[in-house]
């Protein structure tokens, strides 16, 4: 058992219901080059067993969670920790994304896109982040970080999410 989100305790790398209704995944991740896709494929999955299938929120996720766990890795020392959660919001659905890791330092932030065109690979996840996530931001995650992002769903793409409702 481990710890995630604010105070629940969940089986690693399950599935469940929260107590709200919403949806919850958690998945401890070794800290090295197939970390990222490893997260990818995980987060299709459970989107995919939560129903959302708008295929703008789908990719957007995935490249976000995708762009958070490389910099875990690269940045970051220790085991990377995923966790998703879906819920519903008063605009239709909110899913939030957590990436951990043991590293206490936080990401610079982005400075906005380069005043010419630079072609360069590196430097540009969080501002791919900050694009594609409703918001996103840092804290403290004793002995090291999360960076979590929230993403508001297409509400005609995402499913209803009911009390009692199992999960899939």
């Amino acid at each position: 058992m481990r710890t995630t989100w604010t105070g629940t305790t969940r089986p690693a790398g399950g599935e469940t219901r929260n107590g709200d209704g919403g949806l919850e995944a958690a998945w401890d991740l070794a800290a090295g080059p197939r970390a990222p896709a490893q997260a990818r494929a995980l987060t299709r999955r459970s989107l995919r067993r939560w129903r959302v299938t708008g295929p703008d929120d789908v990719d957007d996720v995935v490249l976000i969670v995708d762009e958070l766990v490389a910099n875990a890795v690269v940045h970051g020392t220790g085991p990377v920790r995923l966790g998703l959660r879906l819920e519903a919001a008063p605009a239709g659905v909110r899913l939030t994304g957590e990436v951990g890791d043991a590293d206490p330092r936080a990401p610079g932030v982005p400075a906005g896109p380069p005043p010419v065109l630079d072609w360069a690979e590196a430097g540009r996840g969080l501002l791919l982040v900050a694009s594609l996530a409703t918001e996103f931001g840092t804290r403290p995650a004793p002995p090291g970080k999360t960076i979590w992002f929230t993403r508001e769903l297409d509400p005609l793409d995402a499913p209803a999410l009911t009390l009692g409702a199992p999960a899939r």
